[in-house]
């Protein structure tokens, strides 16, 4: 592996700021679609106890209800990050446990204050205590706090959680890591070394591309560990993404296939994978109108109304009735 591939941290700490993105969706599906992977990496002991056949359950209605408040220092939309699970437990171990977990950026305020007041919400409701992970994906304020602590007249309250800081882990280890999330993890520390840099973007989204060729996971793992590379990255410099389409068309001759070729997701993915391939319009639209599809499609299992997924997908309710024939 090329020395230069790997960033160190004070590359990340004096990184450019990435243009923006729909960073809380990305990580709420990632999150989603990795969920004992990312909670192998995030609370091995929680992961441990967990019966990983079985799926988890999802409370992001119930945790909206709770967060649902008039105060706008409180109050979240149904669309926030901040999850409310039910891990299964082993057979023998007395009950499910609840795990909070927010993913934080640069942004959000005072992290430590906020993930006290959610416990706190959320014992109020449920009468049970949550496990509870920060999963702290970009730079936080200078001297923030680690945990929660509050002194008064006596009366101390300490409140220490699960921190996952993507800066801090080890970029030799994730890259050597067979769990496709701790490659998601290295990915995001690549685009915060990278910054504005197209030139060590296409080194990293490069060397991700063998390691990916390395790997033994399904087709859809690579597939989805490559969109969120791809997303992350944002490289805008054609005869990069060229160099690139060629680099992968390299690694399919050699059978290490990842999921569909730079060359025709250029033409189809430019909308969904907001800028990084270019695509004629007609392809960008119906990328487009396909994502909000299946974003309905997850909400319906949900249960959730339909004017509220019409609101937030901007489909018609027609349509959105239409999904469950």
């Amino acid at each position: 592996m090329e020395d230069d591939n790997i960033p160190n941290k004070d590359s990340i700490k004096n990184h450019e700021p990435q243009e923006r993105f729909d960073h809380d969706a990305l990580w709420k599906d990632l999150i989603e679609r990795f969920f004992y992977q990312m909670l192998r990496r995030a609370a091995p002991e929680l992961c441990d106890n967990a019966d990983t056949a079985k799926p988890p359950r999802y409370l992001d209605k119930e945790f909206t209800d709770i967060l649902n408040t008039g105060d706008a220092k409180i109050h979240k939309s149904a669309r926030c990050v901040d999850f409310l699970i039910e891990v299964p437990p082993k057979e023998g171990t007395p009950q499910w446990v609840l795990l909070h977990i927010e993913a934080q950026g640069r942004g959000g305020g005072a992290l430590p204050d906020r993930m006290n007041h959610y416990r706190s919400l959320i014992h109020g409701h449920y009468r049970r205590e949550p496990v509870a992970l920060a999963l702290i994906t970009d730079r936080r304020p200078a001297g923030e706090p680690e945990y929660y602590a509050h002194n008064h007249f006596g009366t101390e309250v300490v409140y220490r959680y699960n921190r996952l800081v993507v800066s801090e882990l080890n970029a030799d280890d994730l890259q050597k890591s067979d769990n496709p999330f701790d490659l998601i993890l290295y990915a995001a520390q690549m685009a915060l070394a990278a910054g504005k840099d197209e030139n060590r973007k296409f080194k990293y989204i490069r060397t991700s591309m063998r390691l990916l060729g390395e790997r033994g996971w399904s087709r859809e793992e690579k597939r989805d560990v490559m969109l969120f590379l791809e997303r992350v990255m944002n490289l805008k410099d054609e005869v990069l993404i060229a160099q690139l389409i060629k680099c992968q068309e390299d690694l399919e001759k050699e059978g290490k296939v990842m999921y569909v070729s730079l060359a025709e997701r250029k033409g189809r993915q430019e909308g969904r994978q907001e800028g990084i391939l270019l695509g004629e319009q007609k392809g960008r639209r119906e990328g487009i109108q396909e994502e909000k599809r299946a974003a309905a499609r997850k909400l319906l299992e949900r249960n959730l109304p339909v004017n509220e997924i019409a609101e937030i997908t901007e489909l018609s309710e027609d349509e959105i009735r239409s999904l469950t024939n």
